[in-house]
């Protein structure tokens, strides 16, 4: 009896080593796997930014499609339809009130304004001076772009129910004399597409796939909406403009090499 005893316990002591063991052993497992699967997501999504990749090149492709397009005024069919749709859906005075609000969070002043304050924040200096970036190389492409494609604003003028200020107005997608009149590629959503790649790729929102990720892409889409609604831009401007900001996004990010630091320490200071 005195014998058993210590056998049992040392039963006992070894059952619970192996379960142990067999629990670090699943945990390590289960930390490889994910490593993987983070770094083969990683590497997807680096591919795909990469200028040389087979998707942005796609892009480049549909964009110059799309702009021939424009130009012999293929698009315009489904254009106006669209825009008479979205003519017929005003007079609502509360959509119209949150359709300018939408638009101007993503006018030129307020994203100047967020870019100056990523600048300012030591965090995410180096978003906010590509962001800063994006909107010069943005604005001024643009600038040249639509008297290529020669294409006009929509006609109908919008006339919001809701009373807005006297001095506040709608602004307009360019603001130079030789593109004011024209829409595409839209500008506010070139301008917030691309910002919105630079801030999911420096936070890895995209590469992990986060629904916050996904919803980032609710404020471009937003813009485009509400440029519609207010008929500043046709579909083919919007969606010609989320292409081009990709575009544009991409090659800053790889240029500007946003996921490394700073090498001037005075900057981060």
């Amino acid at each position: 009896m005195g014998l058993a005893s210590p056998i049992r316990s040392s039963r006992i002591i070894y059952f619970e080593i192996s379960l142990q063991f067999s629990s670090k052993l699943k945990k390590f497992t289960g930390d490889i796997i994910y490593i993987t699967e983070l770094v083969d997501t990683e590497n997807a999504v680096s591919e795909t930014m990469r200028p040389q990749s087979k998707t942005f090149v796609l892009l480049i492709l549909v964009f110059i499609i799309l702009s021939f397009l424009v130009t012999v005024k293929a698009t315009n069919n489904i254009d106006n339809l669209i825009s008479n749709l979205f003519f017929q859906l005003g007079g609502d005075p509360s959509l119209d009130m949150f359709m300018i609000i939408v638009s101007s969070t993503g006018d030129l002043f307020t994203m100047v304004i967020v870019g100056m304050i990523l600048t300012i924040i030591r965090r995410t200096r180096k978003i906010g001076l590509i962001f800063l970036i994006s909107i010069v190389v943005i604005s001024i492409s643009i600038m040249y772009i639509k008297p290529l494609v020669n294409r006009t604003s929509p006609l109908e003028q919008y006339i919001p129910q809701y009373h807005i200020p006297d001095n506040y107005m709608i602004e307009n997608d360019s603001m130079t004399p030789l593109s004011r009149d024209l829409s595409f590629p839209s500008n506010h959503v070139a301008r917030d597409t691309a910002f919105i790649i630079i801030i999911g790729y420096w936070f890895r929102f995209f590469k992990n796939k986060t629904w916050l990720g996904t919803l980032l892409w609710t404020f471009p889409g937003l813009i485009g909406l509400s440029r519609l609604y207010l008929l500043q831009n046709y579909f083919i401007d919007i969606l010609g403009g989320a292409i081009y900001g990709i575009i544009i996004a991409i090659l800053l990010v790889k240029v500007l090499k946003l996921n490394e630091p700073f090498l001037a320490n005075k900057f981060n200071k």
